[in-house]
């Protein structure tokens, strides 16, 4: 039930966001140069290994789109992971669910966090875990505004997760 509608919710705001730029402009375009990526910015990042699988860990964080317009983000990456998808504590994994942080919009003047107990980032296929205290990059792509690369901060496993 909450993932649809999570994708309803996304699908109407990318919806209301190109039929105003389409009311303004005649067409549907991407944001001018003076809304990009610099108006995103992730805040509180942190990185944990998972206590129960050697090649994974959780990412947590808060994204916020300081923008007078919507952006979308794209995709998260890192040099650590082979791939990142998102994951929710208390939820069934859904393919829909694991793909959320390829297309997930970013209302303007919006914050929005991504708790442990919540919709997270996991960074799968991770070859050698890195050390507490150091920082991981990570990589925010944001649709036709460039990227944000980001350092979060490790912290121990957590049993309590099973992440």
């Amino acid at each position: 039930m909450k993932r649809v509608s999570v994708l309803t919710a996304l699908f109407a705001l990318t919806a209301s966001q190109a039929f105003a730029q389409q009311s303004l402009s005649g067409t549907a375009s991407p944001p001018d140069a003076a809304h990009d990526a610099e108006h995103v910015v992730v805040l509180d990042g942190t990185f944990r290994p998972s206590a129960y699988f050697p090649n994974r860990g959780a990412g947590y964080f808060t994204i916020r789109n300081d923008d007078s317009v919507d952006h979308l983000l794209h995709g998260i990456s890192s040099p650590l992971c082979q791939n990142v998808v998102a994951h929710h504590t208390n939820q069934q994994q859904t393919e829909g669910a694991n793909d959320l942080f390829t297309h997930l919009a970013l209302p303007h003047d919006s914050t929005m966090i991504f708790p442990r107990s919540g919709y997270h980032m996991m960074c799968m296929g991770i070859r050698q875990m890195p050390a507490i205290g150091s920082k991981v990059p990570f990589t925010f792509d944001i649709l036709n505004a460039g990227s944000i690369t980001v350092s979060f901060t490790v912290t121990g496993p957590d049993e309590l997760t099973h992440d």
